[in-house]
C-alpha cells in the first residue's frame, strides 16, 4: 500500500473535505458530500474507499446508501462504525492510486 498522506492529497485535490480514518488499524478515505453522476443523474452522499481487500474484493467504494436504479447485488457492511452500501464490483486494483481506484469504482454506477 502506498503512503496514505501522499494518497489523500490527491483525493484532496478532486474533493477538498477527503479526509483518513481506521479501519482495523488500516487507512480508508472519508469523502463527505460527495457528488457524482449515476444513471444519467447526479448524486451527492458520503462515499468511504477502502483501498485495500475487504470482503474478498481488492478493494471497495462504499456508498451512504444503495442505488437502487444502478450497480448490482447492493449489500450493507459495517465500517468504521457505520453502515454502508456498495454494489458487486471487482477487478479494481489496489495498485491503483486512490484517485484512479475512485473513478474505477464509480464506472460502476455511472
Amino acid at each position: 500500500m502506498s503512503d496514505p498522506e501522499a494518497q489523500l492529497a490527491r483525493l484532496q485535490r478532486i474533493h477538498r473535505s477527503t479526509h483518513l480514518l481506521k479501519e482495523g488499524g488500516n487507512p480508508v478515505a472519508l469523502l463527505p458530500g460527495f457528488a457524482f453522476r449515476a444513471a444519467g443523474r447526479i448524486e451527492t452522499m458520503d462515499l468511504l474507499l477502502v483501498p485495500w481487500n475487504h470482503s474478498g474484493y481488492m478493494t471497495r467504494l462504499f456508498f451512504e446508501r444503495a442505488l437502487t436504479h444502478r450497480g448490482q447485488n447492493w449489500r450493507s457492511h459495517r465500517v468504521v462504525e457505520r453502515t454502508w452500501w456498495t454494489p458487486s464490483y471487482s477487478d479494481v486494483a489496489s495498485t491503483l492510486p486512490w484517485h484512479e481506484m475512485l473513478c474505477a469504482h464509480l464506472r460502476s454506477v455511472a
